[in-house]
């Protein structure tokens, strides 16, 4: 059996060189992750000039051993999250972890990334054995509060294959998390970015704003620690040691498996135990794969992780005993008190990210999309809720869709309002409308002759959804004012490309 993630030995790493000279550039990054790879390739699309350090091989640690289950569902409960936080920032979290998946799936079209991503349903249920409450009053409050506020749930009486009651969330997502990054990494480089790995930063020097690496110094206006745990870096060694104590880290285990085909659905599966086990099905050709772990605990206190290991692969083979177990890992998780991530500046020109919490994907990428807003100085609608310094979130008066309606990539309204129809048929000539045609939205002009025009209905000025304004026969962005017109051509700006063509 191999004890490295199956991820590693599914994908080929490229290679960087170690720092060898001194650098002066905008925006130092610090970490070859998930949060550090995204992040320099949006500020490398925002024009900002970029140097990576990883101390180690890119996407070696944390990223490495994941699972990758892109999901915006929480490891805190839904109704149990609402009753802390409020329905907001409840809801404000959420749309975090859907905005990184939407985000990443852009990012895969756009830079046509091959990384097997497709969107699949993911499932909360009770557990098949263990439980010892009636988990139905609880599933069934997550999926009505999930609907409320805009997502996509259903409570069902019996999940497929694991066969007890559980939600259904429309929309999540997969993909091979090394082929993503691996791809993502080599084609930002030498491009406005440069990835150096083996380099451990040594050193930093706040005031002169500069960090060594090798003897080598790299000047820098912003840096991003992209760390998962996040070094000191500028921070003060109490300031620094007083906030790793909000820090809680979890190990985690992992068994990968060959399985038979279409054993089990493909989807992800997570139940309601403490600690959790969580599944998801991959197809392999002629077989599927599954990746199934658990056994969380305090990292360190585990006296025998073998156990961990051993009670992990019984529990697989007790509802797959078909499975051939050819791989095994561990990974670790960073959690905080309230639940919630901490993402943001912690110093005047530092960003930190941390405590994913479980969804280390997700809260990635929203921390790469944070760092960027940062850098470029937009205001990001979930600044203030991941703040590191924020105080006791509580339920009140904020509303989060007025304060934030105006956020270049915030999608809510857009995302997640129902389409006009998944028939090319609905749409009348001199017409258009946003359809739901297979998984995706379109949107769709048909013309006095009853020629049909299919394009992106996403704007191209900042990735606002636009909508058909019947009165002007064109489609208007909600979020900057661009229009265009009815076959997408740019009619005013700022967008300054038409909308894409489908």
């Amino acid at each position: 059996m191999k004890t490295r993630p199956y991820w590693f030995d599914s994908s080929k790493a490229p290679r960087f060189r170690p720092l060898a000279r001194s650098l002066s550039v905008d925006a130092l990054v610090v970490g070859g992750g998930v949060t550090g790879i995204v992040t320099a390739y949006l500020l490398q699309k925002a024009g900002v000039n970029v140097a990576l350090l990883e101390r180690e091989r890119i996407a070696s640690r944390d990223s490495g051993h994941t699972t990758a289950h892109l999901t915006h569902v929480t490891d805190q409960r839904f109704h149990q999250m609402v009753e802390d936080f409020g329905r907001d920032h409840a809801r404000a979290t959420w749309d975090a972890g859907a905005a990184a998946i939407d985000e990443i799936e852009r990012i895969v079209r756009d830079e046509k990334i091959d990384c097997e991503f497709s969107r699949i349903p993911g499932y909360l249920h009770a557990p098949r054995s263990g439980g010892t409450t009636d988990e139905r009053p609880d599933l069934k409050k997550d999926a009505k509060l999930a609907n409320e506020l805009g997502f996509n749930a259903a409570y069902l009486d019996r999940v497929p294959f694991m066969n007890t009651p559980g939600v259904r969330f429309a929309d999540q997502a997969k993909f091979h998390p090394l082929q993503f990054l691996y791809a993502l990494a080599k084609q930002i480089h030498g491009n406005g970015v440069q990835i150096f790995e083996n380099s451990a930063v040594t050193k930093f020097d706040a005031k002169k704003k500069r960090a060594k690496s090798h003897g080598h110094w790299i000047n820098y206006d912003r840096v991003v620690l992209a760390t998962n745990n996040p070094l000191l870096g500028e921070s003060g060694l109490i300031s620094g040691t007083l906030f790793q104590t909000k820090l809680s880290l979890y190990s985690s285990y992992v068994v990968g498996a060959v399985i038979p085909r279409g054993s089990i659905p493909i989807a992800s599966f997570w139940d309601t135990n403490d600690p959790y086990q969580y599944l998801r099905i991959d197809r392999r050709g002629d077989s599927d794969y599954a990746i199934f772990g658990g056994e969380d605990h305090k990292t360190g206190q585990a006296r025998n992780t073998e156990t961990c290991y051993r009670k992990v692969e019984k529990a697989l083979l007790e509802f797959a005993p078909a499975a051939m177990i050819d791989h095994r890992w561990s990974g670790q998780v960073v959690e905080a008190a309230d639940g919630l991530p901490y993402i943001g500046p912690n110093e005047d020109d530092q960003f930190i990210a941390t405590a994913y919490c479980g969804n280390g994907y997700t809260f990635g990428v929203t921390a790469a999309i944070m760092a960027r807003d940062w850098i470029t100085g937009v205001k990001n609608p979930w600044r203030d809720l991941f703040s590191p310094d924020r105080k006791a979130i509580r339920g009140g008066t904020w509303d989060y869709l007025r304060e934030n309606k105006d956020y270049p990539y915030y999608l809510i309204q857009d995302r997640f309002r129902a389409p006009e129809g998944k028939s090319l048929s609905a749409v009348k000539r001199g017409e258009g409308k946003i359809l739901k045609l297979g998984r995706k939205k379109v949107a769709v002009y048909r013309d006095d002759r009853g020629t049909v025009k299919k394009m992106s209905p996403v704007c191209t000025h900042m990735g606002c959804l636009v909508r058909w304004n019947q009165a002007e026969s064109t489609w208007d962005c909600p979020c900057h004012g661009s229009r265009f017109g009815p076959k997408g051509n740019v009619l005013a700006g700022p967008a300054e490309t038409p909308l894409s063509p489908l």
